[in-house]
């Protein structure tokens, strides 16, 4: 029995882990056997972590813990985010919590990347100012949008993917936005979301392992 133990895989156990509650959905990394970081996902509008994160699991989970908090503000069948960085810090701190429970002791609390879908997006990026020397990477998707790359650096941010649809009305300014970014000396990359619009491909777990990896610079 306990040579049986000793040989057992716990890494393939621990990635068949997963919570859900009305905080959201996470899932265990694939590697436990040192601390790991978090990749916090941020859904879009009428949507739900559910119907959304398990997209990003082959992605995200070969380099640490898949956090999807749910929206803090309710929208027809869904949610989205509304208030503040603070507000939404809140639901991220119940989402992490859960998570580390899977896995107690093994979530680094450095180093993390945080993802954001349309209205998600937006609150990345404010969270990600607003906790600085958590977040060193942000992927930022379907959402036109203005960053400070000020706040960005002095925040400890090392590298902003922007995607969209070739489709999706917020192609153009994203790419402008990577230019800027550039500019100001951050590094910074577009990554097209394929021929479609806003919604997400059906290639969206493929991309995804690209996105957070480079995002990530691992």
């Amino acid at each position: 029995m306990m040579a049986s133990l000793r040989f057992f895989p716990w890494p393939l156990l621990f990635a068949s882990l997963h919570a859900q509650g009305a905080w959201g959905v996470a899932y265990a990394p694939m590697d436990v056997t040192s601390a790991r970081p978090a990749i916090v996902f941020l859904h879009g509008m009428w949507a739900s972590p559910e119907d959304s994160c398990g997209v990003f699991e082959r992605g995200a989970t070969r380099f640490g813990f898949l956090v999807c908090p749910r929206g803090n503000a309710p929208l027809g069948d869904g949610r989205m985010w509304a208030g503040t960085a603070a507000d939404a810090e809140r639901q991220m701190r119940a989402a992490l919590a859960a998570a580390e429970a899977m896995a107690p002791g093994k979530m680094d609390r450095n180093r993390g990347t945080l993802i954001g879908y349309s209205n998600g997006a937006y609150f990345a990026a404010e969270v990600a100012c607003a906790q600085p020397g958590r977040w060193t990477g942000l992927v930022l998707m379907s959402m036109k949008i203005t960053l400070d790359p000020v706040c960005l650096r002095g925040s400890a941010v090392q590298r902003v993917l922007l995607a969209a649809g070739d489709q999706d009305a917020a192609r153009a300014p994203m790419v402008g936005e990577v230019d800027r970014l550039k500019a100001f000396g951050l590094e910074a990359r577009f990554m097209s979301l394929g021929p479609g619009g806003h919604p997400f491909p059906s290639d969206m777990a493929e991309r995804m392992v690209e996105a957070i990896a480079w995002a990530r610079g691992d």
